[in-house]
């Protein structure tokens, strides 16, 4: 291996609270750490840990590709490894979950023969079932990015629990802003959605808390509304099953259930 390393970890989504043992570790060691976490408070608490952060955010200018925008982190973070010091990436809730740099940077870094380590983090969809008490165990659990949702159909199940992620940026691949409207794309969405699921069904729009003392923004509404939905770039929304599938009566023979029935 060669000198310098990276270890990219999770923030969790409700600051302060969520960041695990081993990811506090990781940054309070590492000789550079770079993070990207929406949140006011983030800089001064993750400094506290580490003097030698610095933040992400001004890649993000508004109106420019957000691939652009990835690539020009990948290259600045892997630069700092490939000058040999032990570097730290924290990035907002699971690093793995929709944080593409966190793919490029394991590839291109492995790739140059330096030690990359991934530790997970809480994820907006950990906070999901917990506050939405949905226990994927229970009846599975589909889950989408709302975009490649609609862009590659699939046949889903409406029995089965479905969540869509990024539902307030659908085909929007650029910086979002304030002057984003999601209409036109949840008109699509709900379009779509009405072939399986009637007019009144009820679904959530869901929002994670990004602070111990806030509550999760959690709002019904019928499958109708959804158009006019007030959501933000980091709105989720969870569709409900209707009735519960059939069970397949020779498979619970085979099984032996029948008696639990």
């Amino acid at each position: 291996m060669k000198r310098g390393s990276l270890a990219i970890v999770g923030t969790g989504i409700t600051l302060m609270s969520q960041l695990t043992a081993e990811a506090q570790a990781r940054i309070a060691s590492a000789d550079q750490v770079f993070f990207l976490v929406p949140h006011a408070l983030a800089e001064p608490w993750l400094r506290s840990l580490n003097p030698c952060v610095e933040s992400l955010a001004g890649f993000y200018a508004p109106q420019l590709d957000r691939l652009e925008v990835y690539r020009a982190i990948t290259e600045h973070i892997l630069d700092a490894v490939r000058a040999g010091n032990n570097v730290c990436a924290a990035f907002y809730g699971h690093p793995s979950v929709f944080v593409t740099p966190t793919r490029d940077l394991v590839r291109q870094g492995r790739a140059e023969g330096f030690a990359v380590t991934v530790l997970p983090g809480i994820s907006a969809e950990d906070c999901l079932f917990a506050d939405l008490d949905l226990d994927p165990g229970e009846r599975g659990c589909q889950s989408y990015e709302a975009t490649d949702f609609l862009l590659r159909p699939r046949r889903f199940d409406p029995s089965t629990p479905l969540i869509l992620w990024q539902v307030g940026v659908i085909g929007h691949r650029t910086v979002v802003d304030a002057t984003l409207n999601p209409a036109h794309g949840l008109t699509i969405l709900e379009a779509r959605l009405r072939q399986c699921y009637p007019a009144d069904h009820r679904v959530t729009i869901y929002e994670a808390p990004g602070l111990p003392t806030n509550d999760p923004l959690i709002s019904w509404l019928a499958l109708a509304q959804l158009p006019h939905a007030p959501v933000t770039a980091v709105s989720t929304l969870y569709v409900p099953p209707l009735a519960p599938p059939p069970i397949d009566m020779q498979i619970l023979d085979q099984l032996g259930l029948s008696d639990e029935l």
